[in-house]
């Protein structure tokens, strides 16, 4: 698995190594081998940007999942071996902390909470098509959390 972690934000201090080992537990719970996705971690400011721009909502959202559109055969990764890109995962830093003080504990635990949501995402999942799918995917989070 190929994870790409960047933060771009400077208010919280981040262990992308961290959030590496996070995501690629997350990726092997779900069954995803072979996958490879990127993180992006930013401010407010850059998550509005980014949900205005891409969902025409005006403000900043906690975690914003892009799917990729198919996998692609990796290159460098051994002949002819399929590499499964799942897309860009971006979550707001300030949100995290700001959701985790309102819900009651650590920051470490609201980004695992919105990592596992980004990545059920980009492996299909969708709670905004039904209250049946919706319940699904919350179940699948617990799960996947409890694993962690």
């Amino acid at each position: 698995m190929n994870i790409e972690a960047a933060n771009r934000q400077r208010k919280y201090k981040v262990d992308l190594k961290s959030i590496k080992q996070n995501a690629d537990k997350i990726l092997s719970l779900c069954r995803a081998g072979d996958s490879e996705l990127s993180i992006l971690i930013v401010n407010n400011r850059a998550m509005r940007t980014l949900n205005r721009q891409y969902r025409g909502i005006d403000k900043p959202t906690d975690v914003l999942a892009f799917p990729a559109p198919s996998p692609h055969r990796g290159e460098g990764r051994g002949e002819g071996r399929l590499l499964r890109f799942l897309g860009d995962i971006v979550i707001s830093m300030e949100k995290v902390h700001a959701q985790a003080a309102e819900r009651g504990h650590s920051p470490d635990m609201e980004f695992k909470i919105l990592l596992i949501h980004g990545i059920l995402h980009l492996l299909g999942y969708d709670h905004e098509v039904s209250d049946t799918e919706a319940r699904r995917m919350r179940r699948k989070e617990k799960l996947i959390l409890s694993g962690l």
